[in-house]
């Protein structure tokens, strides 16, 4: 039998990272066993779903580098592959079951669960429903007040037992269970019907999927006894948490965006002012009665906070390389069996087993995450940095985004070996564009500026002034002659206050390099500002 995997994002917003590593776990055992990828959207949240959505989805898994075989964009034998086409399928399903007594209407209010819900809390029990059916006369009642029902399954009034691929045998008892909805009164499948229905018309062989799930699996597997068909293979992976030991959250961004406010001691009204927002939609956000991801960015970007990276779209725009992103998400839960760590996708499709994946919770360390991405950095190859940079600056902009090929590919050579991310290596060559508005740090100019560095650096400047031939080999020279006029030939001691001049600070790339790169007239105006800096000193 084929191996069937699927990935089915609720198409409510951007791809949080952790998706990305499901979708990459399911391509891997689908590549791994000859098998195929599908691609599905539950789409069933009439307030929050969206085609724009499910396209940026799409367009983040792109990016990736992970494919499907079938999908709503190319169709398959399962088609179609959005939940919100399917709704007769759906329907008739829990008619079926209505049919065979296995589930039936239930009336109860908002207002009525909610109670049943504080009981509970009160008692300080995990609440469980405790309804049932009615008569045809109670239902009858029902209808004249207005009232439309949901559809409940009848719960097995049993333990539910299966084998787990990931953590081996689970059981969850009776007393966990409930007898829970499969139709909304507005006549649309809940979560559980519709994933049922879908893996077996769909023919999914191996449901894969993290560990939050689990609960879910157990009603699942009702859901399936209930039709009379045969479960697919679960496999429950450990979560995602961040190295602090929480769980990575879309919210973080809003909790932090909010910190950013705050410390820049903004009230509602001058927030609705500096992003355009109106009063009410800035104080709804600092309440936290709105902590929607992309009004956080927004916010974030007008008060210049750097919120942390959840989604795929924001380690895109850090300047991350994909393969290195689906390299590092690889490695949260599973390993290969032995010492490697720098794997493409292809090594791991074919090392990829769930044998080897582990049962408590990944940390998402960031640094590692840098490391790697600095590791594919240096290793990529010229034309695939070019690509990348240019992606990049397509979301970053600044002065290297119009540059051409050649100009560009010259930048990233010079600091490729530096830098651990592009954002990195954006940030080390502005001073290309931009001329220091400050030098520093302190340390660096008392050891290679002040006193003595200042008349070598004036010294400099006099010699580069006459050069006629603005090239590397000539500016090496001309200052090598001068290192060796005036202090015994020590370069540093020529290079350093000039670097510092040029770039603000001590470290660049290499000093000719960046006399050449820069040009004559503004090279000169750089000292000379530097030199009128600190002439007092």
């Amino acid at each position: 039998m084929t191996t069937r995997c699927r990935f089915a994002p609720s198409p409510t917003g951007r791809l949080h990272v952790g998706g990305a590593r499901t979708a990459l776990f399911n391509l891997l055992f689908a590549r791994n066993t000859g098998g195929r990828m599908v691609m599905r959207s539950e789409d069933t949240d009439r307030v929050r779903s969206s085609i724009e959505s499910e396209r940026r989805i799409a367009e983040d898994l792109n990016w990736l580098g992970l494919g499907w075989d079938e999908g709503p964009d190319r169709g398959g034998p399962g088609a179609p592959y959005r939940q919100s086409e399917r709704l007769g399928l759906y329907r008739s399903h829990v008619q079926q079951l209505l049919d065979a007594g296995l589930a039936y209407e239930a009336w109860e209010t908002a207002e009525e669960l909610q109670a049943q819900r504080q009981a509970a809390q009160k008692e300080k029990k995990a609440f469980r429903y405790h309804g049932g059916p009615v008569t045809e006369t109670e239902a009858a009642a029902f209808r004249q007040k207005g009232r439309t029902p949901v559809i409940r399954l009848k719960s097995a009034g049993e333990d539910v037992a299966f084998v787990d691929a990931i953590l081996g045998e689970v059981t969850v008892p009776k007393e966990d269970l409930d007898d829970f909805v499969v139709q909304k009164t507005d006549g649309f499948p809940t979560y559980h019907l519709a994933v049922v229905v879908d893996d077996h018309h769909m023919e999914i062989t191996h449901v894969l999927r993290a560990q939050e799930h689990l609960m879910n699996t157990a009603r699942h597997v009702l859901l399936y006894r209930a039709f009379g068909w045969s479960v697919p293979t679960h496999g429950h992976m450990p979560l995602v948490f961040s190295m602090s030991g929480t769980k990575m959250s879309k919210r973080d961004k809003a909790k932090a965006a909010r910190a950013a406010v705050r410390e820049a001691g903004l009230d509602a009204a001058d927030l609705a002012e500096r992003v355009g927002l109106t009063e009410e939609e800035a104080r709804r956000f600092l309440k936290k009665k709105n902590d929607d991801v992309d009004l956080a960015q927004r916010i974030g970007d007008a008060v210049g906070a750097e919120l942390p990276e959840i989604d795929v779209i924001d380690f895109r725009r850090g300047g991350y390389l994909p393969e290195a992103l689906v390299n590092f998400l690889a490695l949260l839960g599973w390993n290969p069996g032995d010492e490697r760590e720098i794997m493409g996708l292809d090594e791991l499709s074919e090392a990829f087993t769930l044998d080897r994946m582990g049962h408590t919770a990944a940390k998402f360390d960031r640094d590692k995450l840098r490391w790697m991405n600095g590791m594919y950095i240096r290793e990529a190859t010229p034309e695939r940095l070019l690509s990348a940079m240019r992606d990049y600056l397509s979301f970053a902009g600044g002065p290297m985004y119009g540059l051409g090929d050649a100009a560009l590919s010259r930048i990233i050579a010079l600091y490729r070996e530096r830098s651990p991310t592009l954002a990195d290596l954006e940030t080390q060559a502005r001073f290309l564009f931009e001329a220091p508005a400050a030098w520093g740090p302190e340390k660096a100019l008392r050891k290679h500026l002040l006193g003595e560095g200042l008349k070598r650096l004036a010294a400099s400047r006099d010699v580069l002034s006459e050069l006629e031939i603005w090239k590397e080999s000539a500016l090496e020279v001309a200052l090598t002659e001068l290192a060796e006029r005036s202090c015994e030939g020590r370069m540093g001691k020529i290079a350093q206050p000039v670097r510092i001049a040029l770039s603000g600070g001590p470290v660049s790339p290499p000093i000719f390099t960046v006399l050449e790169m820069l040009g004559k007239e503004e090279c000169l105006a750089r000292i000379d500002a530097c030199l009128g800096a600190h002439e007092a000193q």
